[in-house]
């Protein structure tokens, strides 16, 4: 870090966000360590004395002292998050008022024309499984704890977004591991596929040609790609236009999963006898699973054909099998190696002015290559994550019970937890596969489905089952995610949408969740009014 003379003091900032392995080193042999320090961590804003008193090299004593007080950075955390669960307490108690006769005072007769348009996430779905009888019901109404899991992943997103409060623990993973922000774009990922089954079985009960449904997948695919596109922080000439995304790849994953369902997915319609007598477990997992045998084949070829890049790929000055993010890793032994085959693949066929320039290892690692955490390989997994998403859309078409539906998602939460943690070594970087965010490495896409299985689940019961919870704010968000998700990006700089403030973690705090609250009231009023806005 520096280099300090005899009777003279120096003063260093650092990064505390991870813990430092320390070692003071005599100027007149560097390879003499005069002494150590293993994974100190340091508290942000603390002050920090290092005591050194040199007699000789076996007369040495070294110490840390902290002196002043630390700054409770954590306090604003704890308080942003009790005042989100007061906001959403908030909405609950004015949901059980009459607001219907508040809100008709200030509403136009006008404004009585539903926009009414299919969300990219279709979920329309019968609520209540278990009234079989009931077919209107269950062809009209929406899955809710669908649309409320996604406005709460929105909700984050758009939270993180906006700098998340200046806290490391709300900003992307330098490389392996997993933060706050690394679950909810995978979570949208995994909903997507289960609302393809929904929207596909919605559009089968109503005669709805194959063709056009074919159509309807290209149309979304395609406008995906163009609102990705369109993304770019500012207007750039074609040779700097970013071609990977967030949107795009949501849209090639949905392109490939709802290709292979409209293709090999049966018609879904309960037999009679189903009706009125409950099926065994046994018939049930049976239908979920193994009648779709054929798309869990060409899933898992997809997923054999990103281990073998992964790890066969001869990748020119680097180790085969290289995932790390190179730059200073590994002493800088692999300097030109960020991302591996990932990142050499993206260098190779879209080029380094295509690729994103400031990845989240940069600043730690020093690295000198562009990569793009959204690159093409990456898509292979991202196929995997919507299709686990496809099998609980499965799950819940072929499963008339509600503890049916809830025990097999838990299932299902377990298996993906298994290889999630198994093939980590529990979550370590020295594994097999490291969860890492940036490479969508396939641990990574296990324990992220693994997480939001058991989401689906609680939300299942609270929002549909019991009705305890309304999923407001949240369904507001998941109803208009899309336009939403558009929007924030697009005004997120302005007023009235975000203020400039002071560098501190309450000020910045408050305007990132203000940012948020502030498109859950849009989208909000957008509920209420009765628009929704979808591709």
């Amino acid at each position: 870090m520096s280099v300090i003379a005899p009777n003279k003091n120096r003063t260093i900032i650092i990064n505390t966000q991870y813990a430092y392995d320390l070692e003071i080193r005599s100027s007149e042999s560097n390879e003499s360590i005069l002494c150590q320090f293993k994974s100190y961590k340091f508290h942000e804003h603390g002050t920090y004395v290092l005591h050194l008193i040199y007699n000789t090299p076996l007369e040495t004593k070294c110490s840390i002292e902290q002196i002043g007080k630390l700054s409770a950075y954590a306090i604003p955390a704890i308080l942003g998050v009790l005042f989100v669960i007061l906001y959403t307490t908030v909405v609950q108690l004015w949901q059980y008022i009459d607001y219907r006769r508040i809100w008709n005072y200030f509403r136009s007769t006008d404004t009585q024309a539903q926009i009414l348009v299919e969300d990219t996430t279709q979920g329309s779905l019968n609520t209540n499984q278990s009234a079989a009888s009931n077919t209107k019901s269950r062809a009209t109404k929406r899955l809710r704890s669908l649309d409320t899991f996604r406005g709460f992943s929105l909700m984050v997103m758009i939270f993180v977004n906006y700098g998340g409060g200046g806290y490391w623990f709300f900003d992307h993973s330098t490389w392996n591991g997993l933060t706050l922000a690394d679950l909810v774009f995978p979570w949208f990922t995994w909903m997507m596929g289960v609302s393809i089954v929904l929207s596909q079985r919605s559009l089968r009960s109503k005669n709805v040609r194959k063709r056009s449904m074919l159509v309807k997948i290209c149309r979304r695919t395609l406008i995906l790609i163009l609102l990705g596109m369109s993304e770019q922080p500012h207007l750039m000439k074609f040779r700097d236009i970013r071609f990977c995304g967030v949107l795009q790849r949501l849209a090639t994953c949905y392109f490939f999963t709802a290709i292979l369902v409209l293709c090999l997915d049966k018609d879904y319609k309960l037999n009679s006898q189903d009706e009125h007598q409950e099926p065994s477990f046994r018939v049930e997992f049976n239908r979920a699973v193994f009648q779709y045998w054929l798309q869990w084949l060409l899933v898992t070829l997809v997923v054999i054909i990103w281990v073998l890049i992964t790890f066969l790929l001869q990748v020119p000055d680097c180790p085969t099998g290289y995932i790390g993010p190179g730059g200073k890793h590994d002493h800088g032994k692999y300097s030109n190696c960020t991302g591996g085959a990932a990142g050499y693949i993206d260098r190779v066929v879209l080029g380094n002015s295509h690729l994103y320039d400031e990845p989240t290892c940069k600043e730690i690692y020093s690295t000198k290559l562009p990569y793009d955490p959204e690159g093409l390989l990456g898509n292979l997994t991202g196929i995997l994550l919507c299709y686990l998403g496809v099998q609980a859309g499965h799950i819940f078409v072929h499963s008339n019970r509600v503890h049916r539906i809830c025990s097999q998602w838990l299932i299902w939460s377990i298996i993906c937890g298994c290889f999630g943690l198994g093939l980590s070594f529990g979550g370590h970087s020295d594994s097999w596969i490291p969860i890492n965010k940036n490479l969508w490495s396939l641990t990574f896409v296990f324990t992220l489905a693994s997480l939001a299985f058991v989401i689906l689940s609680v939300l299942y019961v609270l929002v549909d089952v019991r009705q305890w919870f309304t999923g407001a704010p949240f369904l507001w968000l998941g109803m208009n995610s899309i336009a939403i998700y558009m929007c924030h990006g697009l005004f997120g700089v302005s007023v009235p949408v975000q203020f400039d403030v002071s560098d501190t973690h309450a000020a910045q705090l408050a305007m990132h969740l203000y940012g948020a609250f502030f498109w859950s009231l849009i989208a909000g009023l957008m509920y209420y009014k009765k628009v929704f806005i979808a591709i």
